[in-house]
């Protein structure tokens, strides 16, 4: 067996994670690893209770962005739990449903060394009640490249849309475990948090900003952010 670290980001989740929590311990077989922006309504509580969970307090998304947020996850679950081997990193607002459970643990377990990353198909749900999608997940699947062998060299770059780059192979293919994505059952009020946080990075990759489109929001994220700040 080669263990799996479930790793996320997150800031104000209470209303999520709960389920958020039930689920990952179906996933992670090593330990979860929790970096937390400042969270004022129970998150933290929520998981400095939970025995099989690193919780840490760090506002490297606001500060960094989130390539080097997800590579801070990479290193955080590499000192906290030294024996696992790979990591999958996801969102609050983010599942992977019981039907996948058996493939995702082939996977971690027997694939390749010569694959270091798996990409996982996401499906955009519109209600938690439903398995309604924007966009059909066979037809468009918004590949993710989540799961990592921590032994890789790999890393993430650009501070918004991070990429993948120094790794060997990728592994995607629409029979992988898919991510079940929540975003659009969040509040209006989280929807535009994320929005602003999204428009601030962008605005702040000089590196990279330029490679990459606004997106056809962003504009009224930037102005919500010059009027109401974070």
């Amino acid at each position: 067996m080669k263990p799996l670290v479930v790793a996320s980001n997150m800031f104000n989740e209470i209303d999520q994670v709960e389920s958020w929590y039930a689920n990952m311990c179906e996933v992670a077989d090593s330990g979860i690893v929790v970096v937390d922006t400042g969270s004022d309504d129970g998150t933290r509580e929520f998981f400095e209770s939970k025995p099989n969970v690193v919780f840490i307090t760090d506002d490297i998304i606001l500060r960094e962005g989130y390539g080097p947020a997800r590579n801070h996850l990479r290193e955080m679950s590499r000192q906290h739990f030294p024996e696992a081997h790979w990591m999958i990193y996801l969102d609050a607002d983010e599942r992977i449903e019981k039907e996948d459970y058996h493939n995702l643990r082939f996977l971690k377990d027997y694939l390749i060394p010569e694959y270091d990353v798996i990409a996982l198909p996401r499906a955009n749900r519109l209600s938690h009640d439903t398995k309604e999608t924007k966009v059909d997940v066979m037809v468009n699947p918004d590949y993710q490249a989540r799961m990592t062998r921590l032994d890789s060299p790999l890393r993430y770059i650009r501070k918004l849309h991070e990429q993948i780059v120094g790794f060997k192979q990728i592994l995607a293919f629409t029979s992988n475990p898919k991510i079940q994505h929540f975003h659009r059952t969040t509040s209006p009020e989280k929807r535009d948090y994320i929005g602003k946080v999204c428009a601030k990075l962008h605005m702040e990759d000089a590196e990279h900003g330029d490679s990459y489109p606004m997106h056809h929001k962003e504009q009224h994220y930037r102005d919500l952010l010059e009027k109401e700040g974070l």
